[in-house]
C-alpha cells in the first residue's frame, strides 16, 4: 500500500479526532449548557462559588431555557416544574453535520428533557437526557444518551453526589486545562457549547472544612472516552480500544468566594482524546487502533476580580505512558496554560480575551521518523493531539452583547493560532421570542493549514438555526 494512500487515509480517520483540538477549546468550560455569556450583573466571585458548588467552573453561563420554562408554566397553569420536572423541544437545520461525511442541508429534531427534584433539606435527584433525530428530510439517525443520573445529599460539612455525572472544573473561559474527567460527543448538533457534554458513572464527595474552602475526591470506576466522527477508508479499517475495569480517581483543594479563588488539582485515569496507532498491516488491509493510554495530570488555577476586570489563569501539567517521548503512537508529556482578561463594560457588554500556550516534552519531530508509515501515523497524531509542533500558541476572545430587555444576544468567539495559521470564527445570535420560544442562529467557521485541527475541519462549517419551545 502506498505511503500517499496511507497518509490520505489516515488524515481521513483524525480529522474527525481534531475536533476535539479545534472545538473543544471553545467548549471547553464547564456548564451543562450555555446560552448566554458571562453576565454583568453577578459579581465574579459570586458567579466562583456558586459554579463550584455543581463543580462547573465560574464564567459558565446559566443553564438555557430556565428562566423562560419557569415564566411559560407559571403563564400556562402546569405543574411540570412542582415536581422538578422541565425540558424542551427543538427543531433545526444545519447546513453541515460533524461527522466528516459531506451531508449537507442536515434537518435535526430532539427533545431534551430534566428532573432536578429536591426530596427533603438533605436528599435530591437530578436526571437528564435527550432524544434526537438528525438527517429528519432523508435517512434520519436516532440517538438517545442519558447525559446525568445521580442523587445527592448533603449532611452538615459534607456533600456527596452518585451516579452518573458530569464532572467539569476549571476557572478559565471555554479553554481548561484542568477539565479532564467527563467526556464530550463531537458530532452532536447542538448551537450551546456544553450540551455535548455527558456524564460517567461516579461517585463524589466534597468536605467544606471552612465557609470558602473544600477538598474533593472523585472516584469513577468506568472510562467513556470524547466521541468524534471517524470515516474508514477502502483498505483500512479501525478499533478504538476502551479501556475496561477503569480504576480512575481524581481529588481538588479549592477556594472560592474570597478575594482570590484557586484550587489545585490531581487526576489519575485514562486519556479521553485516543492515541493513534498502526496495529496491523497486510497487502490488502490495515488495522489502525484508537488507544486510550493512562495519563496523570497535575493542575492549578486561580481568578480574582478587580473592578470591571476579572483575571484568570489556568494551568496543568500532563505525564503520559511515554514518559521519555519514545513511542510515535502515544502522546508525549505536556505543559497547557491558560490566561485570560474579562472586562464587564456598561449596556451588557462582555469582552473576554485569552492566551494560551502548550509545550511538548521530549519533543520529536514526526517528520524524523525514518519509516515512511511510523512517520504518516506520527505525524496524522500530532496533528490530531496538538503536538505537531514543540510549542503551540494563540488567543481567544468572545465578545457578548444584549439588546431589548435581554430578549435578543449575540456573541462572538474566536480562536486565532500564531504558531500555525489556523483558526475558528463564531458568530452566534439568541432571540427569546416568549417566554417558552426561543431561535438560537450562527455560524462556525473553520480555517487554516492541513496541520493544523482548524484546518481539517474546514469541510465542516456550518450555518445552523434552531427553535426551541421550553416546557
Amino acid at each position: 500500500m502506498s505511503h500517499c494512500r496511507l497518509a490520505c487515509a489516515v488524515a481521513l480517520v483524525f480529522a474527525g479526532a481534531a475536533a476535539v483540538g479545534a472545538r473543544g477549546e471553545e467548549a471547553a468550560p464547564q456548564e451543562k449548557s450555555s446560552a448566554t455569556p458571562a453576565s454583568a450583573a453577578v459579581p465574579q466571585n459570586s458567579k466562583a462559588a456558586a459554579a463550584e458548588e455543581d463543580g462547573e467552573p465560574p464564567l459558565a453561563p446559566a443553564e438555557a431555557g430556565t428562566a423562560e420554562a419557569d415564566a411559560a408554566s407559571k403563564s400556562r397553569g402546569l405543574n411540570l416544574r412542582d415536581y422538578g420536572i422541565s425540558g424542551s423541544l427543538r427543531g433545526a437545520l444545519w447546513s453541515s453535520n460533524r461527522r466528516l461525511d459531506n451531508e449537507h442541508g442536515v434537518g435535526v429534531a430532539s427533545a431534551w428533557i430534566k428532573l432536578d427534584r429536591k426530596l427533603n433539606k438533605a436528599w435530591g435527584v437530578f436526571a437528564e437526557g435527550y432524544l434526537s433525530a438528525e438527517n429528519v428530510f432523508d435517512d434520519a439517525k436516532s440517538t438517545n444518551r442519558l447525559r446525568e443520573a445521580y442523587a445527592e445529599a448533603r449532611f452538615g460539612q459534607w456533600d456527596f453526589r452518585l451516579g452518573k455525572q458530569i464532572v467539569a472544573w476549571g476557572r478559565a473561559d471555554r479553554l481548561n486545562p484542568t477539565d479532564n474527567l467527563t467526556p464530550r460527543d463531537f458530532t452532536l448538533l447542538a448551537p450551546e457549547i456544553d450540551e455535548d457534554r455527558f456524564g460517567s458513572l461516579a461517585a463524589k464527595a466534597m468536605w467544606n472544612f471552612t465557609p470558602h474552602t473544600s477538598i474533593t475526591a472523585v472516584w469513577i470506576p468506568e472510562f467513556r472516552p470524547h466521541v468524534f466522527a471517524v470515516n474508514e477508508a477502502p483498505g483500512f479499517a479501525i478499533r478504538e480500544n476502551i479501556p475496561s475495569g477503569s480504576n480512575q480517581w481524581a481529588i481538588k483543594l479549592d477556594q472560592s468566594g474570597k478575594d482570590i479563588d484557586w484550587s489545585v488539582s490531581y487526576f489519575e485515569g485514562y486519556d479521553l482524546n485516543a492515541d493513534l496507532r498502526l496495529a496491523s498491516a497486510t497487502p490488502t488491509l490495515m488495522q489502525i487502533a484508537l488507544d486510550h493510554n493512562k495519563v496523570k495530570v497535575l493542575g492549578f488555577d486561580a481568578a480574582t476580580s478587580r473592578g470591571a476586570y476579572r483575571f484568570a489563569l489556568e494551568a496543568a501539567y500532563t505525564r503520559t505512558e511515554d514518559a521519555r517521548g519514545r513511542d510515535p503512537y502515544v502522546k508525549n508529556p505536556f505543559f497547557y496554560s491558560v490566561f485570560g482578561v474579562e472586562r464587564t463594560f456598561g449596556d451588557n457588554l462582555t469582552l473576554i480575551n485569552q492566551l494560551f500556550w502548550r509545550k511538548v516534552e521530549h519533543y520529536n519531530d514526526p517528520a524524523d521518523q525514518l519509516d515512511p508509515v511510523v512517520r504518516t501515523v506520527a505525524e496524522q497524531q500530532g496533528i490530531a493531539n496538538l503536538q505537531y509542533d514543540r510549542q503551540t500558541y494563540g488567543i481567544s476572545t468572545r465578545i457578548g452583547k444584549k439588546w431589548w430587555n435581554e430578549t435578543l444576544e449575540g456573541e462572538l468567539a474566536g480562536v486565532l493560532l500564531l504558531s500555525r495559521t489556523g483558526y475558528l470564527l463564531r458568530p452566534k445570535f439568541t432571540y427569546a421570542y416568549s417566554d417558552a420560544l426561543k431561535l438560537i442562529g450562527g455560524y462556525e467557521y473553520y480555517g487554516g493549514s492541513d496541520k493544523t485541527s482548524y484546518g481539517r475541519l474546514a469541510g465542516n462549517k456550518a450555518l445552523f438555526l434552531e427553535a426551541r419551545y421550553f416546557f
